[in-house]
């Protein structure tokens, strides 16, 4: 991992690097990165940051993304789980599903195709099936409520747990 040209401390601003990023970026990155910039921490640094944020802002369109998909779901499978009988909740407006998509994407900067093309999917997934217009109706008489119960557990089981945690990183000098 380190050559014998490297001095002390380099090595020690080195190690810095891997406790600052080796969470966010990986090591083989963290290293070319360093080598790329003539082992200079500063420069090494800054470009670490950039990577960092330009990593975060793919990372929050894909959480985006899923946030839409998972508001969705939730409410679809929510509202048919607990009108089990009630005709409305078995059938989506195409045109109101789309509109909804629109607005959500549009704010939040999020990939309107990939989100509807998924949402069919799901649709398509829990007994919905396209009928006149290309509205979704549910298929069977029946609801089958453990499979979409299944359903609705997985789409919790994907929000995001927000943990505030404090972190103090002691620098050696």
């Amino acid at each position: 991992m380190f050559w014998n040209s490297t001095s002390l401390q380099q090595q020690h601003h080195l190690l810095t690097l891997f406790k600052c990023f080796g969470n966010q970026i990986e090591t083989t990155t963290i290293l070319q990165t360093w080598k790329n910039y003539n082992q200079i921490f500063a420069d090494t640094c800054h470009k670490l940051d950039d990577i960092c944020t330009t990593s975060n802002l793919n990372k929050s369109q894909e959480e985006n993304e899923l946030k839409i998909k998972r508001e969705i779901c939730l409410h679809i499978l929510w509202n048919i789980l607990k009108y089990p009988k009630h005709m409305k909740y078995r059938q989506i407006n195409k045109q109101a599903l789309y509109y909804y998509f629109t607005n959500k994407c549009h704010m939040s900067g999020a990939d309107f195709d990939q989100v509807v093309w998924t949402m069919e999917y799901h649709l398509q997934d829990w007994g919905f099936k396209k009928g006149n217009g290309d509205n979704w109706y549910y298929q069977y008489n029946k609801i089958q409520l453990l499979h979409l119960w299944k359903c609705y557990r997985y789409w919790i089981n994907k929000q995001i747990m927000y943990v505030f945690i404090l972190l103090l990183i002691k620098q050696m000098i």
